[in-house]
């Protein structure tokens, strides 16, 4: 029989529940996310096990129970720290922006097929890139129909690609390639430093030196 893991009581879109998730992963813990239903009055199972409905809730491997984030963090704190601990925590602070951006809810809507991208003919020479502040993002456009996107969020100087993607049908053909070489011309043309958190167009820096001086000081190339 396996081992037994920590199980997390939680929900995706609760903040707590996602500051549990990072400390777990900083301490290099394998756990079970157990989902709960969306209205605390339905979580019937939760208050059966716990006595309360609010997420998140900590189980250890030996049934010890640790409701909401005081008590969760209370305990994690005497647990020996993971050798990656620090790494962890460093790419924490470095996907900010991706954290800020909208880039889950963009990649939930695609996922929900919701203003998916459409699949058109063409060339990826014909295909144009524009920018949509409104949106956040770079838009891959062929016969004015969006074929591809590139969400970022800007501040402070620079601009972070937390995104990347083209209707499946166009992949492998150099669509990818046209936007991210657009948005980074773009970015370089208005002085911007940066930070590739989308593993698309760190690869494509790596594979396209001649971008690497637009990288952020002190941002390493790799991605997510």
């Amino acid at each position: 029989m396996a081992d037994a893991l920590v199980t997390l009581y939680q929900a995706e879109w609760c903040p707590l529940s996602s500051a549990v998730r990072e400390v777990l992963t900083e301490l290099g813990l394998d756990f079970v996310a157990r989902q709960v239903e969306p209205w605390p009055d339905e979580r019937r199972e939760l208050q059966a096990l716990a006595g309360t409905n609010q997420v998140p809730v900590l189980q250890t491997e030996d049934g010890r129970l640790y409701l909401g984030t005081r008590e969760i963090f209370a305990h994690l704190r005497e647990l020996d720290p993971w050798r990656f601990e620090a790494e962890h925590r460093r790419r924490f602070i470095d996907h900010r922006d991706a954290r800020e951006s909208d880039a889950p809810g963009q990649l939930i809507e695609y996922f929900r097929a919701s203003g998916a991208l459409e699949d058109v003919a063409g060339d990826p020479a014909e295909a144009e890139v524009v920018d949509v502040p409104d949106a956040n993002r770079y838009e891959l456009r062929l016969d004015e129909r969006v074929i591809g996107l590139a969400a970022y969020r800007r501040r402070d100087g620079r601009i972070a690609f937390t995104h990347t993607e083209v209707h499946e049908s166009l992949e492998g053909r150099g669509f990818g390639s046209r936007l991210a070489a657009a948005a980074l011309d773009d970015a370089g043309r208005q002085g911007l430093d940066v930070v590739p958190l989308c593993p698309f167009i760190a690869r494509y820096i790596e594979r396209h030196p001649e971008y690497a001086g637009l990288l952020a000081p002190n941002h390493h190339p790799k991605g997510t």
